[in-house]
């Protein structure tokens, strides 16, 4: 019988990777490690659980590369920084390589939206000095209070002023890439995402209105990938030409959620143009839709534009719930590859269910999710995640 979704679930080659189909797993922000950073036994659950229900490949949630120059963005945030670390990723590595399918490990540093509350009194760096105008995930809400039994003031928590990093320190910090990478592998991923999206690090090196830098990292679209490129060379002389390093994308940040780069299409043209031939192997388109360029000018979408101008394979992610819309993504031009990220929270067997092609009732999002996913009982799954309070310091 033929398949409902012939691209859709056709192998794909990704760079030196081939995976079994062409979902993937969105990067998604979970906060289930230890506090000191280590990967638990729920996490490799979670990450097993969604494996085994069909994918071809997880891009895990995002993962500080270092202790230093203040990368870790959020509370109970999994590191990759050191041998403990290493340890706990072998565990989520083994059990999605277990059951079919292939990971790779998100790279990601906080830059200006780190949590204050790792900060250790530091201020935040960023590619400028500037200041984010929003405030820590999961802070604003009453409905996010209940969901994770918080009793009592809830206090909105700000970021804090951020330094520009000197030309010294970006090598720093493209070097603790390359070593996250590295112990990345080591623990059995299959390569890494670099996390240039979402107003993280690298994005506010992408984006004009936080980079406001004068010197050869910024004041135009070539200087201002000069980071991100950095970065995915110094990754590639650490991992090897053998495993898969992607670069995220996105116009919006956590906070700026209706973000739209300066010049629309044609920025997102000038952005490809500058990862031409740089050291990945893929790009990774994010949005709420990928079909919303939020340019008035042009109906384009920004995937199928940086998929042309770089000549490099993309993952499309943004408002893909179903296999038609997959599917569409990847014959119009815009995809090689799709990202789904909350339909697989509330359905871990997303691609077999997709894969029967016959209606069904998808269940609503529902930020419940995030707390606490549908359970896998065939791995060790407890709910030990402490302290929830996350007091100020």
């Amino acid at each position: 019988m033929a398949e409902a979704f012939p691209t859709l679930l056709s192998p794909v080659k990704l760079g030196p990777l081939t995976l079994r189909n062409r979902i993937a797993m969105a990067p998604l922000t979970r906060q289930m490690a230890h506090a000191d950073g280590t990967p638990t036994h729920e996490m490799a659950a979670y990450y097993g659980r969604r494996a085994r229900g069909g994918l071809g490949l997880v891009i895990t949630e995002g993962t500080y590369e270092q202790d230093t120059f203040q990368s870790r963005a959020y509370l109970s945030q999994p590191g990759i920084a050191n041998a403990t670390h290493v340890e706990g990723w072998k565990q989520v590595c083994d059990a999605v390589h277990a059951r079919g399918a292939q990971i790779i490990i998100q790279l990601m540093h906080g830059g200006r939206v780190s949590d204050p509350r790792c900060l250790n009194g530091q201020p935040g760096v960023s590619a400028s000095a500037t200041q984010s105008p929003g405030w820590t995930l999961y802070t604003d809400t009453d409905y996010e209070k209940q969901i994770r039994n918080i009793a009592g003031p809830w206090p909105k928590v700000t970021f804090p002023p951020a330094r520009a990093l000197t030309v010294a320190e970006l090598h720093a910090v493209a070097d603790g890439f390359a070593e996250g990478a590295r112990r990345a592998v080591e623990a059995g991923a299959d390569g890494v995402e670099v996390h240039g999206a979402n107003g993280y690090l690298l994005w506010q090196f992408i984006t004009p209105k936080t980079n406001l830098r004068t010197d050869e990292f910024g004041g135009s679209p070539e200087n201002n990938l000069r980071f991100p490129r950095l970065v995915g060379e110094k990754v590639r002389a650490a991992i090897g030409p053998d495993k898969l390093i992607v670069l995220r994308l996105s116009q919006d940040g956590v906070d700026d959620f209706v973000g739209a780069w300066p010049g629309g299409v044609d920025y997102a043209r000038a952005v490809g143009a500058a990862l031409k031939g740089s050291a990945y192997d893929a790009l990774h388109w994010a949005s709420f839709n990928w079909k919303d360029n939020r340019d008035p000018n042009s109906d384009r979408p920004m995937a199928a534009v940086l998929r042309e101008a770089s000549g490099l394979p993309m993952i499309c992610n943004g408002g893909i719930a179903d296999g038609p819309a997959a599917e569409e993504a990847l014959t119009c031009g815009a995809a090689d590859v799709v990202a789904v990220g909350r339909p697989i929270f509330a359905h871990p067997d997303w691609p077999y269910i997709v894969r029967s092609g016959q209606p069904y009732d998808w269940l609503p999002f529902d930020r419940k999710y995030v707390i606490q996913p549908p359970l896998d009982f065939g791995l060790h799954y407890p709910m030990g995640l402490e302290d929830p309070e996350w007091p100020l310091p």
